[in-house]
């Protein structure tokens, strides 16, 4: 296999579709037993994702299988998609209402609160909406942590995709809670100045966070101290980039 290496990673190119198989199945293998130990998939993943495009789309269905087993191992509570966006859609538009009252009533408690279920559900939103266009499904919603759900994505054909369209698709990921926030401070300004600058602070340390990670990725970093640098939409797509520009330097 060749390999072209970078400071924080060695980025796979040519494993060959029974060996990146092979892998796989080992992964499930252990899944089904219980005995599955973390940085086995994300193995597999930086491997497969730098391959051919015949070579990912011949592992799709493999791959999103063993996807859903890794992410429901756990007993996570799901639920259909169309109801999870039925949910995001009705926060929305209370978020809407709860920004209209506290502009009317001049109340920032209010406002706020409008501003910061805006600020949630624009970005499962617009990833969404962005995603289904460039082709990325979804398995199913997930509740994690929150009330709000999670969306899961069909990572066999996800991974399947052109690496511009995982990269754009991330990128979308960035866009939806800035947004949120920005559309609030500016319905807020006319009447609730200081509520609208606090709207625009959370707007720039919002960019910032997603801005450091995308970098952290760009430059082939796993982690930034304790955080994985994956675990934000803009990093994933930082490393999507890491792993063209090395293979193309190679």
């Amino acid at each position: 296999m060749a390999e072209l290496r970078s400071e924080s990673q060695t980025v796979p190119l040519f494993e060959g579709a029974e060996g990146l198989r092979a892998q796989l199945l080992e992964v499930e293998k252990t899944i089904d037993a219980g005995a599955y130990k973390p940085g086995a998939w994300d193995r597999f993943v930086r491997a497969a994702r730098n391959q051919p495009p015949e070579l990912r789309a011949a592992l799709a269905e493999d791959t999103g299988r063993v996807s859903r087993k890794l992410h429901l191992r756990n007993g996570r509570a799901t639920m259909p998609l169309e109801r999870a966006i039925l949910w995001e859609s009705g926060a929305t538009i209370i978020g809407a209402l709860l920004l209209a009252a506290g502009v009317g009533w001049k109340s920032n408690v209010l406002a706020m609160l409008g501003a910061a279920v805006w600020t949630a559900t624009f970005e499962p939103i617009v990833k969404v909406a962005i995603g289904t266009a460039l082709g990325v499904s979804f398995d199913y919603a997930y509740l994690e942590g929150s009330f709000e759900p999670r969306f899961k994505i069909s990572y066999g054909g996800y991974l399947a995709r052109p690496r511009w369209a995982r990269i754009l698709f991330h990128l979308s990921g960035v866009v939806g809670s800035p947004l949120g926030i920005y559309l609030g401070a500016t319905l807020m300004a006319p009447v609730l100045p200081t509520s609208a600058k606090i709207c625009d602070a959370i707007f720039w340390i919002l960019n910032a966070v997603n801005l450091i990670a995308f970098i952290g990725g760009i430059m082939g970093r796993r982690r930034l101290g304790p955080v994985r640098v994956a675990i934000s939409s803009g990093g994933v797509a930082g490393v999507e980039l890491h792993d063209a520009f090395t293979i193309a330097r190679g």
